[in-house]
């Protein structure tokens, strides 16, 4: 995965996928194909004003709402953590991602913006483990297990990249609901 330069409030990966723009396109939009890559449960409307859900670990929601949708090129939606645990609401950011056929496979770029600055770390790991993912479902293969599931693993990337303030709230608010 390469990373591009970062922007005050801006969050960017790019990745090549081997996979065309459609198939890519499926993974990203298709409720039951997204949980092979991120999540445990999906919500998603796929149509401007739609719902975007996804419970990251069985534990963490984001939510929001699409907000443009080109099929096979490109998916806008909003972003924001529903607990509270995380100074990022649902509607709050905003996630760009575009599809643009590279050969027999797809280069996919994504723009994460209007995330508060003490995010960056927290969120730019997060699309680091779950792009690589993607790439490997959408290319027929199987992305091993998701480490978000364990608890140790889980924790031991939030403990690397979530700033310390907000580790007592985060950690308070998983053990509350375990």
């Amino acid at each position: 995965m390469q990373q591009t330069a970062t922007a005050a409030e801006v969050v960017q990966r790019e990745i090549r996928i081997d996979a065309a723009p459609a198939t890519v396109f499926e993974f990203l939009t298709d409720p039951a194909k997204m949980v092979r890559w991120m999540g445990t449960e999906a919500v998603l409307g796929p149509r401007p004003g739609g719902d975007y859900g996804v419970n990251i670990s069985g534990h963490e929601r984001v939510s929001g709402e699409v907000i443009e949708i080109v099929p096979d090129r490109k998916l806008v939606f909003t972003w924001g953590w529903e607990d509270e645990a995380l100074p990022v609401a649902p509607g709050e950011s905003t996630v760009e991602i575009s599809l643009e056929p590279d050969g027999e496979g797809t280069l996919l770029r994504l723009t994460h913006h209007d995330l508060p600055p003490d995010m960056h770390t927290f969120h730019r790991l997060g699309w680091d483990y779950a792009l690589p993912r993607l790439a490997a479902v959408a290319a027929g293969r199987d992305p091993g297990p998701d480490p978000l599931r364990s608890i140790l693993r889980g924790t031991l990337m939030i403990t690397r990249s979530l700033p310390p303030r907000y580790l007592f709230q985060y950690g308070r608010r998983r053990l509350r609901r375990s």
